[in-house]
Order: structure tokens, then sequence, then C-alpha cells
């Protein structure tokens, strides 16, 4: 018999304060992570000149790391 798990997420992308408050995780470790490559981010840019960019957490890619880099064990 095959199990379904359904996993939804209210946005794909957070701000790093509000992954901060998600984790419970200091914003400057939040930083160091990201600048060590322990967290996907991207920079969105909000004006077409590229002057001011906001760096979002794709809690998306988290997930899925998450779920395929564990092996998962189910009990009956």
């Amino acid at each position: 018999m095959q199990s379904n798990i359904t996993i939804s997420l209210a946005t794909p992308h957070v701000t790093k304060a509000r992954y901060a408050e998600l984790t419970g995780i200091e914003e400057s470790t939040v930083n160091d992570m990201i600048k060590d490559g322990r967290l996907s981010s991207y920079r969105h840019r909000l004006r077409k000149d590229g002057g001011r960019e906001l760096i979002l957490i794709n809690l998306a890619a988290l997930t899925l790391d998450a779920i395929s880099s564990h092996e998962l064990k189910f009990s009956n």
C-alpha cells in the first residue's frame, strides 16, 4: 500500500527577518548561513535600476532538501 504525505508551504520564499522569526535563529546567524551556502537564497530586485534588492530564503528548496536527504521510516 502506498502512503501519501502532503506538505504545504504558505509561501515558497521569505525574507531573512521572517526566516529568523520562524526558526528562532538570530538574523546575524542567518546572514552567516547565506554567506557559507547553508541556506538557499536569491536576490529580488525591487527597482528596475537594481538600486534596491531584497534577499529571500527559498523555503521550497530547503523543504525538498530536508525530505530527500533523510531516510524516511514508516511503521504500521
